[in-house]
């Protein structure tokens, strides 16, 4: 089964060649190491499923409070879940994955649904078009870390796959309104950029001034936090 769902990731140009056709006619008892690797599977299974009970609510949103900002981010919402895919394709039962795209679907209308009315590319939310609106390239890779792994779950999901598109468009310039792309020098236009485009416009205070002081955490849960401790871009 594992070896199954990882083959149909490989790339159509990969010829396998024909090899010689191997019948089995009886069972064998199941090797220690094969049973071991089904008790790890199962363990992470329970315990993925244990988290989700926890941190989930019935839409799939995660019970923290929303921030803009690197540090404790959009993008660390569903870091927390972004080996489920992979854990799925080296052969975790199906729930895991279920309970993945419960996830991401449900993070995709909750920060969409998040703003940040001081921060100027997350004052109309933090998402737009399903995904960040300006963000540094580490912390968006950081954030769709599970979104890649999805491809070896379920390729050729049709939604999936325009989501890809839709991504890649951002930075091709086929979206008028993410224009990240300098076509004439061949760079990204800002060090920030996403669905929203590029973020041309100075940032108000330096990053590392501004992640190396403190946030304490709310003791409320609010829909806004304009307390980020990274710089509103």
């Amino acid at each position: 089964m594992v070896c199954l769902r990882l083959l149909c990731c490989l790339p159509v140009t990969v010829a396998l060649a024909a090899g010689p056709a191997i019948r089995i006619e009886k069972p064998m008892t199941p090797p220690a190491w094969a049973l071991a690797e089904g008790a790890l599977l199962k363990a992470y299974a329970d315990a993925a499923r244990e988290f989700a009970r926890k941190y989930l609510d019935d839409r799939g949103f995660l019970r923290c409070v929303e921030r803009w900002g690197g540090n404790d981010g959009p993008d660390d919402a569903m870091e927390n879940f972004h080996n489920w895919p992979l854990l799925y394709a080296l052969g975790a039962p199906e729930s895991v994955l279920d309970l993945y795209r419960k996830a991401w679907e449900g993070h995709l209308v909750q920060y969409t649904q998040a703003r940040a009315p001081s921060v100027e590319m997350a004052k109309e939310g933090m998402y737009y078009k399903e995904f960040v609106t300006a963000f540094d390239w580490e912390h968006t890779g950081e954030g769709l870390a599970a979104f890649h792994f999805y491809a070896l779950a379920r390729p050729g999901d049709a939604v999936y796959r325009q989501r890809v598109r839709r991504f890649a468009g951002f930075y091709m310039n086929e979206d008028p309104e993410a224009p990240n792309y300098d076509p004439q020098h061949r760079i990204i236009r800002s060090l920030h950029n996403g669905s929203r485009g590029a973020k041309i416009t100075p940032a108000t205070e330096p990053c590392a001034k501004t992640r190396a002081r403190p946030t304490p955490a709310p003791r409320t849960t609010r829909r806004d936090s304009t307390r980020s401790r990274s710089p509103p871009w």
